[in-house]
């Protein structure tokens, strides 16, 4: 389980949010600027919350007073919103960085079907297609939950409900806490179990599905 219990001071208001995952695909919902990004940065580490508690299982990774726990060692996944895949690696070289199990990794390629792009650079696949590449990626790491920042915003209709379908079938596969940022509200009825509702930094709403 992971569980967020933390506040932030930021420019225009302050962040304070609680919320825990079980096994399942939560939601951050609400406008740009609600600070639903903060909030992952905070779980991944990129940024430090001014007070609170970040668990995952019995594994403190920020607690209030005390030395967080460094980006590397927290084996959490995170999926930009541009990808962040190198440009100067081809897609194989991509998904193997930071790779822990090669069976695995194997298994979510064809999962995905990336195994004819495995000698492509990004510059030459499209969108969707580096979309899959990242999360392979991620997942290869064999992490112990994943954050996913606005994965699919940038797609097309079409390639964007495929992406989505790929991502509910490697949950099922990998049955870890997945914290998912959109601001699409179709979206985070299709994919999520939990939805947070989030406004200036706070919950408004949480709904929870079976």
């Amino acid at each position: 389980m992971l569980t967020v219990d933390i506040f932030k001071e930021l420019k225009n208001y302050d962040l304070n949010i609680k919320f825990q995952v079980n096994r399942e695909i939560t939601i951050l919902f609400g406008p740009s600027g609600a600070g639903k990004t903060t909030i992952l940065q905070c779980i991944a580490g990129i940024t430090q919350p001014d007070k609170g508690t970040i668990k995952l299982g019995d594994r403190s990774f920020f607690k209030s007073s005390t030395k967080p726990i460094p980006i590397q060692k927290r084996e959490i996944g995170y999926l930009f919103q541009d990808y962040a895949l190198f440009p100067h690696m081809t897609v194989w070289k991509n998904i193997s960085y930071g790779m822990k199990d090669r069976q695995l990794t194997n298994k979510l390629i064809q999962t995905v079907k990336l195994n004819n792009l495995l000698d492509s650079y990004p510059r030459h696949i499209s969108g969707g297609e580096k979309q899959r590449v990242a999360l392979v990626r991620a997942l290869a790491t064999k992490p112990k939950a994943l954050l996913l920042d606005e994965p699919f915003s940038a797609l097309d209709q079409q390639t964007r409900i495929a992406c989505q379908d790929e991502l509910l079938r490697l949950h099922e596969l990998w049955k870890i806490p997945i914290v998912m940022v959109t601001h699409d509200e179709q979206e985070a009825n299709k994919l999520g179990k939990q939805i947070i509702e989030i406004e200036k930094g706070k919950e408004q709403k949480t709904s929870k599905f079976k």
